[in-house]
């Protein structure tokens, strides 16, 4: 069904496509002789369902009858169904000042988004994305759910001091997303780095409808490397090392939101001179990246069937000797399509990289970014903010 006439609509000329016949009837009948003048209510949803946010927030004003649709939460859950599924609706969010969003299959197209933070000009770091929503850090260690889609935003603490209740010399590790089981059940989640701080992983859980308390306690025999989780299925993802034996390994430490459990994956079966230091979700599956002793060679590797060591797969080796130079850090953001991989470099640019014709392209001219912190990909959503729980 093409619905790209919706787009360009304003709320009046919105309006007048309700009012129009679905057939061309005989000029002699009246309004209501008509069988069905009017779009049914589930057609009008299918068509909306698939239409931008920036549209659907304009569309709220063609009446309350739209209002109420658009804002329902079945909508709300069939809009973010069809954005998930279409690459047309994501989008790129740096962490600079003022916040930037680019368009994730146009990344020279871009758009300012003000800072949800009281401080314009406070340096923030991206704490995960999920269903339309980002969680953002600023330099005072204050955490915001941040929907920048529709610019609204939700403080689950109501300062710092309130998520710092042990002591500001332990160093934590970050994640955000959303249980298997209740996709609604969103979660911050906070953990020390390292496992001689392990008696902090203590935790309380509050439901913000009924503001009620759980606490707990998460066994964690970690050393992290990473300081923020890689979110898929419903398990954060961090790179760490365990103790086994008397000897430090490396793996990946996963955490289960909806069990609030870890679990081990290992790494791929590389060479131990290929040293596994980037995690990331490439067509729909959790992917390592690794660089060979020499940094001539960048491999990325997918786990074809989740959980399944063995499902481990080589999916790309991309040369370093092709006109991009002095790589220090390299992170996937994501596949245009089948061939093209989004990747992140050094921090502060993009290029693309071909897997069949083994080239990349620099799509960044039109910026002049500098040092900007990981960015990550949203998609757009209408979900409020306003996350279940939050687990720290």
């Amino acid at each position: 069904m093409d619905t790209t006439f919706m787009v360009s609509q304003s709320p009046e000329s919105s309006r007048q496509l309700l009012r129009t016949p679905l057939s061309s009837p005989d000029s002699n009948m009246s309004e209501t002789e008509l069988p069905n003048p009017y779009l049914p209510d589930e057609i009008v949803k299918e068509i909306l369902s698939r239409i931008p946010v920036k549209s659907l927030l304009q569309f709220r004003c063609v009446s309350k009858h739209w209002k109420e649709l658009i804002t329902g939460t079945h909508f709300i859950k069939s809009h973010l169904k069809n954005a998930l599924s279409s690459s047309t609706q994501h989008r790129i969010l740096l962490p600079t000042s003022p916040l930037m969003s680019l368009n994730y299959n146009n990344i020279n197209e871009s758009l300012q988004l003000d800072s949800p933070f009281p401080n314009p000009k406070t340096s923030i770091k991206i704490l995960g994305s999920c269903n339309g929503l980002v969680c953002l850090i600023d330099g005072t260690r204050d955490i915001i759910i941040y929907n920048p889609s529709t610019r609204r935003h939700f403080k689950p603490f109501q300062s710092p001091q309130q998520a710092l209740h042990c002591s500001n010399r332990i160093e934590f590790v970050y994640g955000f997303g959303c249980g298997s089981k209740n996709p609604n059940d969103m979660k911050v989640i906070r953990f020390p780095r390292f496992a001689r701080d392990s008696g902090y992983n203590k935790f309380k859980v509050r439901d913000k409808h009924s503001s009620s308390w759980r606490t707990g306690s998460v066994s964690s025999r970690y050393d992290f490397i990473d300081t923020v989780g890689t979110f898929l299925n419903g398990v954060l993802h961090w790179l760490a090392y365990g103790s086994g034996n008397g000897d430090d390994y490396r793996l990946v430490a996963s955490f289960d939101l909806s069990e609030e459990t870890f679990l081990e994956i290992s790494l791929p079966p590389q060479d131990s001179s290929l040293p596994c230091y980037v995690l990331g979700v490439l067509q729909g599956c959790l992917c390592a990246i690794c660089d060979d002793i020499g940094y001539t060679d960048v491999e990325i590797w997918l786990m074809k069937e989740y959980g399944v060591v063995n499902s481990w797969s080589k999916l790309v080796k991309i040369p370093l000797n092709m006109g991009i130079q002095n790589i220090s850090y390299m992170m996937p953001l994501g596949s245009l399509n089948e061939d093209e991989i989004v990747l992140e470099i050094d921090l502060q640019s993009f290029v693309i990289y071909d897997v069949k014709k083994k080239v990349f392209r620099c799509p960044m001219s039109g910026h002049d970014l500098k040092l900007f912190g990981d960015a990550m990909v949203y998609v757009e959503s209408m979900l409020s903010p306003q996350v279940l729980c939050v687990l720290y």
